[in-house]
């Protein structure tokens, strides 16, 4: 049995009364004061999240483009430096296997992050591909590194007052800065509808980073929130709203997939577009209760699907769900019931997604 493994930050979630957690095969905080009240800084104000079970990778040489646009449905050539995208990782069928966004630093050298779930398959995947591409260098992160999300209206200032540099980054955009006597990755990129950054640094500056968040005022957050967040944001979440078997056309995704170039799973996804029944749908509660994973779903007496994530929204103050719906049944308006414990709650679909903040900008 694989040992559950902790973050370099685990002492101090352990110093402000963390509620923990295993996520992943990660021990996480899960959340702190209370899971709402921090949901509710990222949208009013700010937070900060300890992401650092996260998989990440550098990809570095001259053909490191070339291997990642194999690897996923990103052309990592189209990318200019300093921009990021976000990209599917697919089987030959075209299912997902994951999803991840890619950092082009200059013309040689580009970030990876994925999922914690999936950080081996993807490093496999990478390794994989430098058979066709030996010079290329895929380093693993991982070791000895944090990842921290600061996210918000207001994570922008907190971080620019304390990271030299960062208020140069822009929407979606990545650099790298020198901070504590170490190189700092800094990606305007996050989980939660919010604008923000995600940092990457070495542990005992990421640990002194973290200390100085929270002494400005940054409120510390859990998976919790992270997970009530980004429902809001309709984000889906590999292993509850897409998995190997889903398709990007089903889930939405079609936008990540640039079928220009070649990648895993493109031939399979350019015969399969037209033949996509279902859409992952947002879906509203109209009466009392809590969506749930795995909760039926019924049109007109009849089952037509089950919920994928599903969490009362703290902005909204109402009951959210995601689902895979019949295409007829996924335009706005249409009346649902879901049941909660043998009891039916009416609902509705609504346009995708529930909340969308003006601050974070399009999906790119």
């Amino acid at each position: 049995m694989t040992a559950v493994q902790s973050t370099p930050l685990a002492g101090q979630h352990a110093a402000l009364s963390a509620h923990f957690g295993e996520f992943a095969g990660w021990r996480m905080p899960l959340w702190y004061g209370g899971a709402v009240g921090e949901h509710l800084a990222v949208r009013k104000a700010a937070g900060v999240f300890d992401v650092s079970h996260m998989g990440r990778f550098g990809v570095e040489g001259k053909d490191a483009a070339a291997l990642l646009s194999a690897s996923f449905s990103r052309d990592a050539a189209s990318l200019a430096p300093a921009a990021s995208g976000y990209a599917l990782a697919c089987n030959a069928a075209g299912g997902i296997i994951d999803d991840l966004i890619v950092y082009r630093l200059d013309a040689a050298r580009f970030r990876v992050i994925c999922n914690a779930a999936n950080a081996g398959r993807i490093g496999a995947l990478l390794e994989a591909s430098r058979s066709t591409w030996p010079a290329v260098a895929v380093a693993d992160s991982l070791a000895g590194t944090v990842l921290i999300a600061v996210q918000g209206p207001q994570a922008v200032a907190a971080v620019a007052a304390l990271v030299p540099g960062a208020a140069a980054i822009g929407r979606r955009g990545c650099g790298e800065v020198a901070l504590g006597g170490a190189t700092c990755f800094l990606a305007r990129t996050g989980y939660t509808g919010e604008d923000g950054f995600e940092i990457m640094l070495a542990a005992a500056a990421g640990e002194a980073l973290f200390e100085r968040l929270l002494a400005a005022g940054v409120t510390p957050c859990g998976l919790a929130a992270r997970d009530s967040l980004r429902l809001e944001a309709a984000l889906p979440l590999y292993g509850v709203d897409m998995d190997d078997a889903t398709s990007p056309w089903e889930a939405g995704l079609g936008w990540a997939l640039a079928l220009e170039h070649d990648f895993p799973g493109r031939d399979a996804l350019i015969a399969s577009k037209a033949a996509a029944r279902r859409r992952l749908t947002c879906i509203v509660g109209d009466g009392q209760g809590v969506f749930r994973s795995h909760q039926l779903v019924y049109h007109d007496e009849e089952p037509v699907g089950q919920v994928s994530s599903g969490g009362f929204s703290p902005l909204l103050e109402r009951s959210i769900a995601m689902a895979y719906l019949p295409r007829a049944l996924a335009p706005v308006g249409t009346a649902l019931t879901i049941d909660i414990r043998g009891r039916r709650v009416a609902a509705h679909t609504v346009k995708r997604p529930f909340y969308t903040s003006s601050r974070a900008g399009a999906a790119p």
